[in-house]
């Protein structure tokens, strides 16, 4: 016993003083690789988060329909609220200056400086753009960030074609500068103590390990591993219980069904199983199982749409049409915010996809961004499909159901223009299955839903 009990503290020992050698050098290349590596890191992320903050205010913008940005009109001052509004990380702002000579039209300072109204983007760029960086100019701004004197950073890329103007985007490098160096400390602190907590707590279960405990160690992690796994399952369960319930609240205000979105979940994973076999060897089950669960919530955003327009029995106007139109941008908003919040996640990415794009057509005519060809996701295009078929089969208040070889024929008809070629090729190997998907969940569609037999809203 003496002798074994000197050979496992020898054995201890010896591993303690290995891992605090590792220890330390793996000290001194994590502070060197955050000097040189990281902070570009989060710098660049900084200004990529305060350019996608942009886009999303041109977009908001776009949404505003203002026709007149002349200072002093209400679409003026609109628009010049929100750039106030606006605050971008680490003390960047936004201003919007105009196409034709490059004069500043909003600025969040433009109201205690009436003067900014007067000068122009060559003006400031002018005088600020330091020698040997990047210069940007009114009249052919190029999309990347120009350095300043003052260390700042500008970019000028985003158009607002409705105004004929652009967003500038200002990233002054003082604050950024700082939010580095915190970051840094943050991480570097972190990484410490976490080396530190591997090397002490390794040595005491090897300790352990090495005393009493590995047979019973390693059933006990057989029983975790169980354990996780039956959670997991629940846990997925129970989400995709809940997913259904929130999508079912949605197409219950225009007097949609449960049968609808089960019918829409099945149909997508049959489709997309056939593209995915049609894309990769053996396909990919878990993007398959992924998306015909996110499939559900392809509507959800139709809970910003006024009952007045959602559930109009007749043809709605063109400015109703507009209304409706806005339902995809909704609903993949709300899902970006979440996604934003409760960070990546490949199942809040492809609900994201579908919500925008599924009323998006091959040839760039769908809503709300008129993406064309391949710029549409596969997720989104998939549930296209499904969605059009769904809506030609099902009997509504406003029409008949369609036969099911004549829907086939409308959407085989529509491969190129509305759908994904090679979408509507795997749709007719397995269109077969839709037929008895359609058979076996069939209930008599009673909502009021406007709209028309290809799903256009």
């Amino acid at each position: 016993m003496p002798g074994k009990i000197t050979r496992r503290t020898l054995l201890v020992s010896a591993l303690l003083v290995g891992q605090l050698v590792c220890f330390l050098g793996a000290l001194l290349w994590f502070g060197a690789w955050l000097e040189r590596g990281l902070g570009e890191v989060v710098r660049d992320r900084i200004l990529s988060a305060s350019q996608q903050m942009a886009v999303q205010i041109v977009q908001m913008i776009e949404l505003m329909d203002i026709d007149d940005a002349t200072p002093g009109t209400a679409g003026w001052e609109r628009m010049q609220k929100l750039v106030e509004d606006t605050k971008l990380p680490t003390g960047g702002y936004l201003c919007v200056v105009r196409e034709d000579d490059g004069r500043v039209l909003c600025h969040p300072e433009i109201r205690s400086r009436p003067k900014l109204a007067e000068t122009t983007l060559d003006e400031i760029l002018r005088s600020e753009v330091a020698p040997g960086e990047s210069r940007v100019s009114s009249g052919g701004l190029a999309p990347h960030w120009a350095r300043l004197s003052d260390g700042s950073y500008v970019l000028t890329a985003i158009t607002i074609p409705r105004l004929d103007a652009r967003m500038l985007v200002h990233q002054p490098e003082g604050p950024m500068r700082m939010a580095v160096l915190a970051f840094n400390e943050k991480v570097r602190a972190i990484g410490t103590v976490v080396v530190v907590a591997v090397v002490v707590i390794s040595a005491l279960v090897t300790l352990v390990i090495i005393r009493r405990y590995e047979s019973r160690l390693s059933q006990i992690n057989r029983g975790l591993e169980a354990q996780v796994a039956h959670r997991s399952a629940a846990l997925l369960r129970s989400r995709d219980a809940v997913i259904f319930g929130l999508a079912k609240l949605a197409e219950s205000r225009d007097g949609e069904t449960g049968e609808h979105l089960e019918r829409i979940s099945k149909y997508t994973e049959i489709l997309a199983r056939e593209v995915s076999m049609m894309q990769t060897p053996g396909g990919d089950e878990a993007w398959v199982q992924t998306l015909a669960s996110t499939a559900v919530l392809h509507d959800i955003g139709k809970v910003g749409v006024p009952d007045a327009v959602l559930r109009k029995p007749s043809a709605l106007t063109q400015d109703e049409r507009k209304i409706i139109e806005k339902h995809p941008f909704i609903g993949g908003d709300t899902l970006m915010e979440i996604k934003r919040r409760w960070g990546d996640d490949p199942f809040l990415a492809t609900a994201s996809q579908v919500c925008f794009g599924h009323h998006e057509r091959w040839d760039g005519t769908g809503y709300p961004f008129g993406l064309k060809g391949e710029n549409i996701p596969m997720a989104a295009r998939i549930v296209a499909l499904a969605d059009v078929y769904d809506a030609l089969t099902s009997e509504r208040a406003y029409k008949d159901a369609v036969p099911h070889d004549r829907a086939k024929q409308m959407i085989t008809d529509a491969s190129g223009t509305q759908f994904d070629p090679m979408v509507v090729q795997a749709f007719v190997e397995v269109e077969p299955q839709f037929k008895d998907i359609a058979q076996l969940i069939r209930v008599k569609g009673n909502g009021q839903n406007q709209g028309t037999p290809t799903a256009d809203a």
